[in-house]
């Protein structure tokens, strides 16, 4: 074995571990964007494998958990834009501890285009700011906010449509 393979397979380890530390909140993240516990653990599955094989890994903790974020959101729209548009989200996304309201929000959400769906579930699913929302899709703040009130509207008329 070689110096470089060695080198290798050593920052295979540590990013390995890395990710494996990111896990619990890269299921949590992709289960509000697809909906579904079953296509989560796919796509952070697929998200981590695009990550391992990343030529340019991060080397700083922050970059490392925007990279992370940016790469299973990035999966989780590919899903839902060529796998199953339209998939159902899981029955307990929403927490209003009323099933039927929540299963109601869910049908809506289901509705809602693939980008819309997203900035919903990272604004108000996941608390991101817009400057982090902005980091993650790496687009402008302003194309944030104006894809957050468009998926707002978006929803309140098919909330009111309903």
């Amino acid at each position: 074995m070689t110096y470089n393979q060695t080198l290798n397979q050593s920052i295979l380890g540590d990013r390995a571990e890395i990710l494996e530390c990111h896990r619990s909140e890269s299921l949590r993240l992709a289960l509000r964007i697809t909906g579904n516990a079953t296509v989560a653990e796919d796509v952070v599955q697929s998200a981590f494998l695009r990550l391992l094989q990343a030529p340019n890994f991060p080397v700083l903790i922050p970059e490392i958990i925007r990279y992370i974020r940016r790469t299973v959101t990035n999966c989780s729209i590919d899903h839902l834009r060529y796998q199953n548009p339209h998939a159902e989200l899981s029955e307990n996304l929403p927490n209003t501890e009323n099933p039927q309201l929540d299963l109601e929000i869910n049908q809506a959400l289901s509705q809602l285009a693939p980008d819309h769906r997203v900035i919903l579930a990272l604004h108000l699913g996941e608390g991101y700011s817009y400057r982090e929302i902005a980091d993650t899709l790496s687009i402008p703040m302003g194309t944030v906010a104006s894809r957050l009130n468009q998926a707002r509207s978006e929803f309140k008329k098919l909330w009111e449509a309903k």
